[in-house]
């Protein structure tokens, strides 16, 4: 997983590291009950002494459901807790208050950088656009500099993609609309994701921190094609 800074990377290293405890421990439980609770030869087929009118035999525990109640919810609380602060980071506000400030004027640089927790932060930034529609992503520079952002087309696994093509060190405000269904722009380097919804506009931070190049993806089924909807997003 490459996230956008190193707290991304951390907190996924996180979610993987307790996603395979619990999974040690839900499948263990398993393979051991399907092991060790068999049918045994010359058993009677009717172990609990079922009977027609009785209620079957209370083998309850009250201990075994609290734990099995109570942990997990203190595991997803704190699987919360550790999420919260790069949340915000990832949908942040614009002007003074926000991670990236407000628009960047003419010939201004993001010069974003990773602060001491972790986090992008940014002088300023630049507005470009996304358009999705069934099975292609289009890209709209607004008439930034070819330096801060150009758009052409890449050959990906034989055929012409859209390819955009951005600078390391500016940070990048995509504003998002579909012209049909609803898609969702996933960016791996960039560790985000967002829903590109018809008739409604939506906004993703893309910092383009160090030079990289990955593969947009769409995230969010929308047809025969989804799977060929992808882009090429180079930052050098």
């Amino acid at each position: 997983m490459a996230g956008i800074t190193p707290l991304f990377d951390a907190i996924w290293d996180d979610y993987m590291f307790w996603s395979l405890v619990v999974g040690a421990i839900s499948f263990g439980w398993l393979y051991h009950h399907t092991y060790f609770y068999r049918a045994k030869e010359g058993e009677s087929p009717n172990i609990d002494d079922i009977e027609v009118g009785v209620f079957p035999k209370d083998y309850d525990n009250l201990k075994l459901e609290v734990t099995w109640t109570v942990l997990p919810f203190i595991l997803i609380v704190w699987l919360t807790y550790i999420s919260w602060a790069p949340l915000d980071a990832v949908w942040s506000q614009t002007g003074p208050d926000g991670y990236h400030g407000s628009e960047c004027a003419e010939g201004q640089s993001s010069a974003n950088f990773i602060d001491d927790s972790g986090y992008v932060r940014s002088t300023c930034y630049h507005e470009i656009g996304i358009e999705g529609q069934q099975w292609f992503w289009e890209f709209d520079c607004y008439g930034l500099d070819e330096t801060i952002c150009s758009t052409g087309y890449a050959t990906v696994e034989g055929e012409l993609k859209p390819h955009l093509i951005l600078k390391a060190g500016e940070t990048y405000l995509a504003e998002m609309t579909s012209i049909d269904v609803t898609h969702a722009v996933k960016n791996p380097d960039f560790g985000m994701m967002e829903d590109v919804v018809p008739g409604q506009t939506t906004y993703l931070w893309m910092p383009a921190v160090e030079e990289t190049s990955f593969l947009m993806l769409c995230a969010e089924y929308c047809g025969d094609n989804h799977a060929y909807m992808i882009a090429q997003i180079t930052v050098e």
